[in-house]
């Protein structure tokens, strides 16, 4: 078995990749730091921004390793917010990092600290900020265990439809509430006839 020689020019491209979001990531996060000294000591937004890097970090890996299947390549199209199936319909979401600081744009940023205490308002951000992590981690996990980039596995769904095909196959008697229901409702249309 012959094993494939890293081709030198591919990782100098990566390299270049990786260097321009860091660069891109830098300056947005200059600019949420900036935001964020409005609402907070010079200490504590730097310590909210190292926070939100950490978290825009974490959701790069989840997306690299997705991006890293030949498969994906072949399925779907990804453009740093949305994977959307080649051959189909949908879209699966799934910001990067770029996307996700750039997603807290001013506006957002006063939406979280006008008005609410700082410490709920760094809460309530990182918070937001974590789903984002939350999902790319269960979308990763969920492509190299199943090839869905779903939240929730067609199993799951197709169980959850056998259970419920179920329960309203068995008879359930009917609540005095609903009984009476019914039978005034059947006393009106049997007065219409």
């Amino acid at each position: 078995m012959s094993r494939r020689r890293p081709n030198p020019s591919n990782d100098i491209a990566d390299f270049g990749r990786v260097d321009q979001r860091r660069r891109i990531q830098l300056k947005q996060l200059e600019r949420i730091q900036k935001k964020l000294e409005e609402f907070l000591s010079p200490e504590e937004a730097r310590a909210t921004t190292i926070g939100i890097f950490n978290t825009a970090l974490e959701v790069d890996e989840e997306i690299d390793r997705i991006l890293r299947d030949p498969m994906i390549q072949k399925s779907y199209k990804y453009d740093g917010c949305f994977f959307t199936p080649k051959y189909g319909w949908g879209f699966y979401r799934a910001f990067d990092g770029i996307h996700m600081l750039c997603s807290l744009d001013d506006v957002t940023l006063d939406t979280f600290f006008r008005g609410r205490g700082r410490d709920r308002a760094i809460q309530w951000l990182m918070e937001g900020l974590g789903k984002h992590a939350w999902e790319a981690k269960v979308r990763r996990m969920n492509w190299e265990e199943s090839g869905t980039l779903g939240i929730v596995l067609r199993e799951v769904i197709d169980e959850i439809l056998r259970l419920e095909a179920l329960r309203t196959e068995e008879d359930t008697p009917l609540s005095p509430e609903q009984r009476t229901f019914f039978q005034s409702f059947e006393d009106q249309m049997a007065n219409r006839i």
